[in-house]
């Protein structure tokens, strides 16, 4: 934002100055208002040579401030999106493993019920037996 301004205001300040000469009134009292004197034609190649050389001067600093700037601007927003492409891989890769460890563990808490359950259920089932076979006799 700053850098846009920056080029804003140089280049105010370097087409005002060519704005003023180019509208500079020209005088009705004098003699020869029609045709230029030599002194005016002087002038008028030098305020056109000093238009030509500051233009020039204009287009390269304005040449200039877009390629570097642009080009920074464009380098450092590829390097961002690469470091934040690489984080976003990263946290894939971590939230995969950290799923299958959690599958992996309610799996085994699963498997460690069931057995429990099982061998609890078995032991009530023998216990019993005997009970029953003890009544009868």
């Amino acid at each position: 934002m700053t850098q846009n301004l920056q080029s804003l205001v140089l280049a105010m300040c370097l087409v005002l100055p060519t704005i003023a000469l180019a509208q500079e009134p020209v005088e009705s009292g004098s003699v020869n208002a029609g045709s230029p004197t030599a002194e005016q034609e002087t002038d008028l190649g030098t305020l056109q040579a000093e238009l030509a050389r500051v233009e020039a001067e204009r287009q390269r600093l304005a040449q200039r401030l877009d390629n570097s700037s642009d080009s920074q601007e464009l380098q450092r927003l590829r390097e961002t999106n690469r470091e934040l492409q690489n984080q976003q891989i990263e946290n894939d890769v971590q939230a995969r493993a950290s799923l299958e460890k959690q599958r992996q563990q309610w799996f085994m808490v699963g498997g460690g019920t069931v057995l429990l359950s099982l061998l609890i259920g078995f032991m009530l089932a023998r216990s019993s037996k005997r009970k029953r076979n003890e009544w009868i006799n």
